[in-house]
Protein backbone atom coordinates (compact mmCIF):
# COMPACT_ATOMS: atom_id res chain seq x y z
CA UNK A 1 0.00 0.00 0.00
CA UNK A 2 1.16 3.52 -0.76
CA UNK A 3 -0.55 6.51 0.81
CA UNK A 4 0.36 10.11 0.07
CA UNK A 5 0.82 12.48 2.98
CA UNK A 6 -2.16 14.84 2.76
CA UNK A 7 -4.10 16.80 5.32
CA UNK A 8 -6.79 14.79 7.07
CA UNK A 9 -10.38 15.71 6.31
CA UNK A 10 -12.49 15.02 9.39
CA UNK A 11 -15.71 15.81 7.51
CA UNK A 12 -17.27 17.53 10.54
CA UNK A 13 -20.78 18.68 9.80
CA UNK A 14 -21.12 16.34 6.81
CA UNK A 15 -23.74 13.58 7.05
CA UNK A 16 -21.77 11.10 4.97
CA UNK A 17 -18.73 10.28 2.90
CA UNK A 18 -20.08 10.22 -0.65
CA UNK A 19 -18.33 7.58 -2.74
CA UNK A 20 -18.23 7.04 -6.51
CA UNK A 21 -17.00 3.56 -7.47
CA UNK A 22 -15.31 2.71 -10.80
CA UNK A 23 -15.28 -1.10 -11.07
CA UNK A 24 -16.36 -3.31 -13.98
CA UNK A 25 -16.52 -6.68 -12.20
CA UNK A 26 -20.09 -6.94 -10.88
CA UNK A 27 -19.25 -9.39 -8.09
CA UNK A 28 -16.28 -7.34 -6.84
CA UNK A 29 -18.23 -4.10 -7.21
CA UNK A 30 -21.02 -5.47 -5.01
CA UNK A 31 -18.54 -6.76 -2.42
CA UNK A 32 -16.73 -3.41 -2.30
CA UNK A 33 -19.97 -1.40 -2.21
CA UNK A 34 -21.39 -3.58 0.59
CA UNK A 35 -18.17 -3.28 2.60
CA UNK A 36 -18.24 0.50 2.16
CA UNK A 37 -21.90 0.70 3.19
CA UNK A 38 -21.02 -1.19 6.39
CA UNK A 39 -18.91 1.82 7.42
CA UNK A 40 -21.01 4.35 9.33
CA UNK A 41 -21.55 7.60 7.41
CA UNK A 42 -20.54 6.17 4.01
CA UNK A 43 -22.90 6.51 1.06
CA UNK A 44 -22.13 4.87 -2.30
CA UNK A 45 -23.61 7.39 -4.74
CA UNK A 46 -23.09 5.71 -8.07
CA UNK A 47 -20.79 3.40 -9.98
CA UNK A 48 -19.34 3.19 -13.46
CA UNK A 49 -18.05 0.08 -15.19
CA UNK A 50 -15.99 1.75 -17.93
CA UNK A 51 -13.81 4.80 -18.52
CA UNK A 52 -16.33 6.80 -20.57
CA UNK A 53 -19.15 6.35 -18.05
CA UNK A 54 -16.77 7.25 -15.22
CA UNK A 55 -15.49 10.45 -16.80
CA UNK A 56 -19.00 11.46 -17.94
CA UNK A 57 -20.38 11.02 -14.41
CA UNK A 58 -17.44 12.83 -12.84
CA UNK A 59 -17.72 15.77 -15.24
CA UNK A 60 -21.47 16.07 -14.59
CA UNK A 61 -21.13 15.66 -10.81
CA UNK A 62 -17.82 17.32 -10.05
CA UNK A 63 -18.84 18.52 -6.58
CA UNK A 64 -21.19 15.68 -5.58
CA UNK A 65 -18.54 13.23 -4.38
CA UNK A 66 -15.97 13.05 -1.59
CA UNK A 67 -14.14 9.88 -2.60
CA UNK A 68 -13.62 8.14 -5.93
CA UNK A 69 -12.47 4.52 -5.84
CA UNK A 70 -10.90 3.51 -9.16
CA UNK A 71 -10.00 0.10 -10.58
CA UNK A 72 -7.33 0.51 -13.24
CA UNK A 73 -8.24 -2.60 -15.25
CA UNK A 74 -11.60 -2.07 -16.94
CA UNK A 75 -13.15 -4.04 -19.81
CA UNK A 76 -13.70 -0.79 -21.74
CA UNK A 77 -11.06 1.87 -21.34
CA UNK A 78 -8.85 2.29 -18.32
CA UNK A 79 -9.21 3.58 -14.81
CA UNK A 80 -6.19 5.76 -15.56
CA UNK A 81 -8.51 7.99 -17.61
CA UNK A 82 -10.84 8.48 -14.64
CA UNK A 83 -7.85 9.04 -12.37
CA UNK A 84 -6.47 11.63 -14.80
CA UNK A 85 -9.80 13.46 -14.85
CA UNK A 86 -9.64 13.75 -11.06
CA UNK A 87 -6.43 15.78 -11.12
CA UNK A 88 -8.61 18.92 -11.19
CA UNK A 89 -10.67 17.95 -8.14
CA UNK A 90 -11.30 20.13 -5.09
CA UNK A 91 -8.64 19.90 -2.36
CA UNK A 92 -10.94 18.07 0.08
CA UNK A 93 -11.90 15.38 -2.44
CA UNK A 94 -9.96 12.12 -2.35
CA UNK A 95 -9.16 9.56 -5.04
CA UNK A 96 -8.10 6.02 -4.24
CA UNK A 97 -6.90 3.35 -6.63
CA UNK A 98 -8.12 -0.13 -5.68
CA UNK A 99 -6.84 -2.51 -8.32
CA UNK A 100 -5.21 -5.87 -8.83
CA UNK A 101 -1.72 -6.79 -9.93
CA UNK A 102 -0.17 -3.42 -9.12
CA UNK A 103 3.49 -3.00 -10.00
CA UNK A 104 5.69 -0.47 -8.24
CA UNK A 105 5.82 1.53 -11.48
CA UNK A 106 2.01 1.63 -11.72
CA UNK A 107 1.72 2.65 -8.06
CA UNK A 108 4.13 5.52 -8.72
CA UNK A 109 2.19 6.54 -11.84
CA UNK A 110 -1.05 6.63 -9.84
CA UNK A 111 0.53 8.78 -7.13
CA UNK A 112 1.96 11.06 -9.84
CA UNK A 113 -1.61 11.45 -11.15
CA UNK A 114 -2.57 12.66 -7.65
CA UNK A 115 -4.10 9.47 -6.27
CA UNK A 116 -4.23 9.91 -2.51
CA UNK A 117 -3.70 6.20 -1.90
CA UNK A 118 -3.14 3.02 -3.90
CA UNK A 119 -4.30 -0.39 -2.66
CA UNK A 120 -4.09 -3.90 -4.12
CA UNK A 121 -7.49 -5.65 -4.16
CA UNK A 122 -5.98 -9.03 -3.38
CA UNK A 123 -3.77 -8.13 -0.45
CA UNK A 124 -4.74 -4.70 0.88
CA UNK A 125 -8.55 -4.68 1.16
CA UNK A 126 -8.43 -4.23 4.95
CA UNK A 127 -6.03 -1.30 4.54
CA UNK A 128 -8.40 0.22 1.96
CA UNK A 129 -11.41 -0.12 4.26
CA UNK A 130 -9.47 1.34 7.20
CA UNK A 131 -8.49 4.28 5.00
CA UNK A 132 -12.16 4.82 4.10
CA UNK A 133 -13.15 4.59 7.79
CA UNK A 134 -10.62 7.29 8.62
CA UNK A 135 -12.13 9.57 5.96
CA UNK A 136 -15.67 8.93 7.22
CA UNK A 137 -14.76 9.61 10.86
Amino acid sequence: MRVKDTHHNTRKGHPSLKVFLVEDNVVLRNIIADALRDIPSVEVLFYADNEISATNWLSSNDSAWDLVVVDLHLKKGSGVGALSWCTTRRPEQRVVVLSGELTDAMRQKCLALRADAVFDKGTEMDDFLNYCKSLAA
